[in-house]
């Protein structure tokens, strides 16, 4: 593609890839010059070096190559990936989900509605890309301009009609996606995450407002959180959903068990039977967000019940493995608030002691750590504190912070994350339960700028096979 095609500009420049790595080798690159910790600026003239023959800038650099010069890097990025890829997102209604637990969970309850509306559905988000029986992988929640419209492009031409993509606060306050139409947007919760990057919380829910606030069509509120009762108060396009304040569509009579939970649902005066695989009051606001979402799109409610029930299983939240000694169950919380909330769906039907292994991961918010221990100790029996993502931190400082949180509950400090299951397992009896939290689906363990292949769940069965449980 032409560089005029992609800019209102003279340049007739031929570019063939887009890059904002500097490292990269590309053919005919244009290089985006991104402002954030690091100038991209700097790196301008080894972006040339290495095959970018344009430049997008804020200013103007001594080298001798066609520069676009703008007031955004980021927003121009965005623009500029989205014409290049010839504009997939308007081939495709979008789905956007923001909060910050159960953006997975609802993504993939929407999948599974859709798809029984006989629509054809894709999901980005923390697990990867996923379409059909596919499975792409992506390094972020939501992924960077140039890997999002490449994908969005792939996704288009293969026939997707449908796609929901997490959108994380991140990349709202890096416009990955402004000025990008959504046909729905949902809000789920706001609870304290990534204050490394957003200092307070003030800015942290600013990131996702503006999102909300952004080109959606609907927008879908959770009416139960604080935040979200802030967001009503401000976008007069939107529909509410919860289970204790008025709402447009609210449950009663919820019902759970270790095999899953049941509730009436009242979608605007049509009434459905829900009925969920997965445990946990806060999957019932995972539900009701998925339904509110998709009955704002037409999907009939008798679709919305029989979609919602065909869901058995989300890599990595709340995956139960039962074993002849004891009961393993696998969840992303990474959050105080996530690992709370599953730890009281556990002792809802826990007939013994709860163990929970859990970690903080490194180079991240550490005001989190000790709350995370706290969280964790309240609900449980015995904790185990172990590493998790500890990045290029020390892992023992990492957990020795969440310790401060853990007061008097019995505990153990296990820095090797496959010893720290393995000790939790070993002294868990027949009626126990044993959460392992923090990881999910996540393949890889991130250890001083390396992702060293790693799965919570392709271990514990690996454990479970030498134990022979």
């Amino acid at each position: 593609m032409k560089l005029n095609q992609i800019f209102n500009c003279e340049y007739q420049t031929e570019i063939c890839e887009l890059t904002a790595d500097s490292r990269k080798k590309v053919n005919n690159g244009l290089y985006f010059c991104l402002v954030g910790s690091l100038d991209g600026h700097e790196f301008a003239s080894e972006a040339i070096k290495n095959g970018a023959v344009a430049l997008v800038c804020e200013h103007k650099l001594d080298i001798d190559v066609p520069q676009i010069i703008v007031s955004d890097s980021r927003q121009a990025m965005t623009d500029a990936a989205a014409a290049f890829y010839f504009h997939p997102e308007r081939k495709l209604k979008l789905i956007g989900i923001t909060g910050t637990n159960g953006k997975t969970t609802t993504s993939f309850i929407v999948k599974s509605i859709l798809e029984c509306y006989k629509k054809n559905v894709a999901v980005i988000g923390t697990n990867g890309i996923f379409y059909k029986d596919r499975q792409l992988p992506s390094a972020l929640t939501t992924p960077d301009p140039i890997e999002l419209f490449e994908a969005l492009r792939y996704l288009s031409d293969d026939g997707a009609e449908y796609v929901v993509m997490e959108v994380s606060a991140h990349a709202a306050a890096l416009k990955k996606v402004s000025g990008v139409h959504f046909e729905a947007a949902a809000f789920t919760n706001l609870t304290q995450d990534h204050l490394d990057y957003f200092a307070d919380m003030e800015r942290y829910y600013a990131a996702k407002e503006s999102f909300l606030l952004g080109d959606n069509r609907r927008v879908i509120i959770n009416a139960d959180d604080a935040y979200g009762l802030r967001l009503l108060s401000k976008i007069t396009k939107s529909f509410s959903y919860g289970y204790d304040n008025p709402s447009d569509v609210f449950g009663i009579n919820l019902e759970m068990s270790e095999h899953g939970l049941s509730y009436v649902l009242n979608l605007m005066d049509e009434i459905i039977n829900v009925k969920f695989s997965l445990p946990g009051r806060f999957n019932m606001y995972n539900t009701m967000c998925a339904a509110a979402i998709c009955y704002s799109l037409g999907v009939p409610a008798s679709v919305i019940e029989e979609g919602i029930k065909r869901v058995k299983k989300v890599d990595g939240r709340f995956n139960i493995i039962n074993t002849t000694s004891c009961s393993i169950i696998i969840d992303f919380a990474h959050t105080d608030d996530g690992l709370k909330n599953v730890l009281k769906a556990i002792r809802e039907f826990s007939r013994g002691k709860i163990i929970t292994v859990f970690g903080c991961g490194g180079n991240r918010d550490k005001s989190k750590r000790a709350k995370m221990g706290k969280a964790a100790a309240e609900e449980s029996d015995y904790v185990v504190i172990t590493s998790d993502n500890p990045r290029y931190e020390p892992p023992m400082d990492i957990i020795l912070e969440a310790e401060k949180g853990v007061g008097d509950c019995p505990h153990s400090l296990i820095e090797e994350r496959k010893e720290a299951i393995r000790f939790a397992v070993r002294h868990a009896g027949k009626n126990d339960i044993v959460l392992i939290a923090g990881k999910g689906a996540e393949k890889y363990q991130d250890i001083a700028g390396t992702k060293i292949p790693y799965s919570d769940e392709d271990f514990v069965m690996q454990l479970v096979a030498e134990e022979g449980i």
